[in-house]
């Protein structure tokens, strides 16, 4: 295992792209409990005793995750996507009645950190679930991603405050019994 995991962190210095931050913690996804992830794909590389080919992601919720591919990254890939250094979401999702994995290749992760959209997207979703987005402290990439979508969710607050509130008056009633 640990010889493995030497392996995989020699590909990716070798191949890939560097981590935001060396304290970031490096996890195996296990695909079964998956429901969503998204981030950077720092490098590919194929498994020497098995085979089976496989994606690092360094994901947005600070941990970069050891990925197997699934047929679904195996077509994604054969179509030219999920390229080193592109941001992409996974999920799993139900299709017809079969579980299937929904992948969303966003693009170069540098230029995300410009896209007023995705980070205004990205921002709303937590805010709705009551996680405010903040800087962790991390470094590179990651760090300033957390700091434009902290940023973003900050300004979507401002403008929130801003808007009128409803006046508690009541308006007239223009259903006529309806």
């Amino acid at each position: 295992m640990l010889q493995r995991a030497c392996d995989r962190q020699k590909t990716l210095a070798a191949h890939g792209i560097p981590m935001s931050d060396e304290r970031l913690r490096i996890e195996m996804l296990d695909m079964r409990q998956l429901t969503a992830v998204e981030g950077r794909i720092l490098v590919h590389g194929q498994d020497e005793q098995s085979g089976q080919n496989y994606l690092i992601l360094e994901g947005t919720d600070a941990k970069v995750h050891f990925i197997y591919y699934t047929p679904e990254m195996d077509q994604a890939r054969s179509r030219g996507g999920l390229r080193t250094n592109c941001f992409v979401r996974l999920r799993k999702l139900f299709h017809a009645g079969r579980l299937t994995l929904d992948i969303r290749d966003l693009g170069d992760a540098e230029k995300l950190l410009n896209n007023r959209r995705l980070l205004e997207e990205n921002a709303r979703a937590l805010l709705k679930r009551g996680a405010i987005p903040t800087e962790d402290g991390w470094g590179g990439w990651l760090g300033k991603y957390q700091a434009a979508l902290a940023s973003t969710a900050k300004e979507i607050c401002r403008n929130c405050e801003r808007l009128p509130s409803p006046s508690p008056e009541r308006g007239r009633d223009r259903s006529r019994g309806r």
